[in-house]
């Protein structure tokens, strides 16, 4: 019997005690997946200010690992320390996860060998749907994300998203991306397209201090200066760039407790939409190329550009600061951009 590649499971929590102890039940439940043997846990807690530790360190045991930043470098910077501690481990591939993520059984058993029957899938995205805080599934099931599409006026969504379940998704395919919540990577992927260590990154320390610490033991998956929000968007984008494929496994099935929703913008946190505003445009600079088509230059970039901009200087003044500091980082986003057009692979 062929052996079943190791996976290295990291999740960042950030005052998540209220569910992470029942998303490690979850992973560890997984079908011919033994923990410390060809399953592995990393939890990296990004300076939660409740219990988020103390619940972690109840679930600690051989194959389950806990590291505390003292302060939190969001999404970005804390997946790329499970990046580094992933690439330095023996592992074939690495499982991004939300701590709001509950797997099925059979997850890994259903997605781990998508990435060993084509070279060039290098992710496989899973068929998500919206959970209660309980981890479980809503009835009737209602998707959550099917994979993310881009489309012609540069933008990107998760596909079904908010939809019953009527079994439209039911079949795997190729898609452009892959959620953050929830995505599984291969080895070769991740060393392939991990951005470069040299990366001009004095603005993004102005932006953001606390990631000018420790940064030799960061794997640079995923962009820094995204923070949180896009970025998995971004490394979707950079993945098709650099050759690889991302594969929709309908089968493998997890439960997501979503939040972030475009409907809820005015609900949402101040510093939410100012992050949305800043990476819409760090996402467009790493990686537009005019190959990508005229409609998309003339409706995704410029157009809703100016209508972006006009909004937040006549209604949402909070998110101004996603304009100053998108200028701020652009001179890094377009070092990333002719890093990328150097690797760039025809698909």
């Amino acid at each position: 019997m062929k052996k079943l590649p190791s996976v290295f499971v990291h999740i960042v929590t950030w005052n998540s005690e209220e569910i992470i102890a029942e998303c490690i039940s979850r992973v560890i439940k997984q079908e011919q997946y033994t923990l410390g043997s060809n399953l592995f846990i990393h939890i990296t807690d990004n300076a939660s200010t409740d219990a988020t530790v103390g619940a972690v360190t109840e679930c600690l045991q051989e194959g389950i690992t806990l590291g505390c930043n003292p302060a939190n470098i969001g999404f970005s910077g804390g997946h790329n320390q499970g990046a580094y501690n992933f690439v330095n481990s023996k592992c074939d591939a690495l499982l991004v996860l939300n701590p709001d993520v509950g797997l099925s059984p059979n997850f890994l058993i259903s997605s781990i060998h998508r990435l060993s029957t084509q070279r060039r899938i290098g992710m496989v995205t899973p068929k998500l749907l919206r959970a209660l805080p309980s981890l479980e599934p809503i009835y009737p099931h209602v998707l959550d994300a099917c994979g993310m599409e881009l489309t012609a006026a540069c933008r990107h969504f998760d596909r079904g998203s908010g939809a019953w379940d009527n079994g439209q998704f039911s079949s795997g395919e190729f898609v452009f991306g892959a959620t953050g919540a929830c995505l599984l990577i291969s080895r070769e992927c991740v060393e392939s397209v991990s951005l470069p260590d040299n990366l001009p990154n004095e603005q993004l320390y102005d932006v953001y201090p606390e990631l000018d610490n420790e940064h030799g033991k960061r794997t640079q998956l995923f962009d820094e200066a995204f923070f949180a929000y896009r970025e998995d968007a971004d490394l979707s984008w950079r993945v098709r760039s650099l050759g690889w494929l991302c594969w929709y496994e309908p089968e493998a099935v997890a439960n997501h407790v979503r939040v972030v929703l475009p409907e809820r913008r005015k609900s949402l946190p101040a510093e939410l939409n100012m992050l949305g505003v800043r990476n819409r445009f760090l996402l467009q600079v790493n990686n537009w190329r005019f190959r990508d088509g005229l409609w998309m230059l003339l409706w995704g970039i410029i157009v809703r550009n100016i209508i972006v901009i006009a909004g937040v200087l006549l209604q949402e003044r909070s998110s101004l600061k996603g304009l100053i500091e998108a200028k701020k980082l652009s001179s890094r986003s377009r070092y990333i951009r002719r890093w990328i057009n150097e690797r760039r692979v025809a698909l």
